[in-house]
């Protein structure tokens, strides 16, 4: 089975040698609005979102389901479970649930859970701007299951297999995804390294046709996802029964945008207190951000508020459960 698992992986990172041509077109360049499902590029969890995304390397909860999915081997409870809600920007909510569950000594479970939806929205025409009286919905809906596997005690590799639909009025388009990842301690102090792909798949289109003119009818144009890859390095600076200080950076490669790189940290103070800031380099929405966070018996509470320049916003709640 682990040799079945190490030929995996050694066949995932050659076919992204293979494909870095696709990964990394034109370093820097801009190429936003070109990909489909973007809700799957808003960040999960409170600790994670107070750091600004420096997550995939340090990930070892239940939201690594959505950030590394090889980050649920490095679990050490049998079950972690969590649930996020956000307030986004436009008047957006956005929920979701995470849980993992330990199968015998290496192998793991999990279940996720998304949805991003908004108040209904009054339909104008360019006669009537006010309204015409008529509403319709959008919403986004996620659902995943993961599988991941600690292979040695240094290094650990995941997949996540996920269904995703978007909905506007009467136009649905769903599709399913994979995100791969994977989990490596060097054995030099808790320096560590992390690597993922998220949001893997094939280009989408709406279902059904639009019609052209009378007599003909054309299917929507398709999409691909927005698919990134993350590279990411953490390390505890302070480990102690009073003090905890950890540090990540992460370059994030988002193929419908320019890349970006991510710093974050996290002080805690006597196991209990977590205190966590963040900022975004050459984003062009998100800075900075901040969060906070309490663990006691089992139980977790994180906030995190990130700003969102133009767009205002965004906080995350987050609540966390463990045994």
């Amino acid at each position: 089975m682990r040799r079945l698992l190490l030929i995996t992986v050694f066949i995932f990172n050659a076919q992204l040698l293979l494909a870095q041509n696709n990964l990394f077109p034109r370093l820097g360049g801009q190429r936003a609005g070109t990909s489909s499902f973007s809700f799957l590029k808003i960040d999960i969890g409170a600790r994670a979102h107070g750091m600004s995304g420096a997550y995939t390397a340090i990930a070892d909860d239940a939201s690594s389901l959505f950030w590394n999915p090889a980050g649920a081997a490095r679990s050490p409870e049998k079950m972690n479970t969590m649930i996020d809600q956000s307030r986004w920007i436009a008047d957006f909510q956005l929920s979701a649930f995470a849980g993992i569950w330990k199968i015998g000594q290496v192998h793991y479970i999990g279940l996720s859970a998304l949805a991003l939806y908004a108040p209904p929205t009054e339909i104008t025409t360019e006669y009537r701007p006010g309204g015409t009286g008529e509403y319709f919905n959008y919403g986004d809906i996620l659902l995943g299951l993961t599988y991941a596997i600690r292979m040695t005690d240094r290094f650990s590799f995941g997949i996540t297999s996920k269904l995703v639909e978007e909905q506007l009025a009467e136009l649905k388009m769903r599709n399913v995804l994979i995100d791969l990842g994977t989990y490596y301690r060097t054995g030099y102090k808790d320096l560590r390294f992390a690597v993922s792909l998220l949001n893997f798949g094939a280009p989408a289109r709406p279902e059904g046709y639009f019609v052209v003119d009378d007599t003909t009818q054309t299917e929507y144009e398709a999409f691909a996802p927005p698919t990134i890859f993350r590279l990411s390095v953490a390390h505890e600076w302070l480990q102690s029964e009073r003090h905890e200080l950890t540090t990540a950076i992460q370059l994030n490669h988002p193929v419908d945008n320019a890349e970006n790189i991510s710093v974050g940290l996290e002080y805690g103070l006597g196991q209990l207190l977590y205190l966590r800031a963040g900022n975004s380099f050459a984003d062009e929405v998100r800075s900075w951000s901040v969060g906070l966070g309490v663990k006691w018996a089992g139980f977790s509470f994180d906030y995190s508020y990130a700003d969102m320049a133009d767009l205002n916003r965004s906080d995350h709640l987050s609540l966390g459960w463990t045994f």
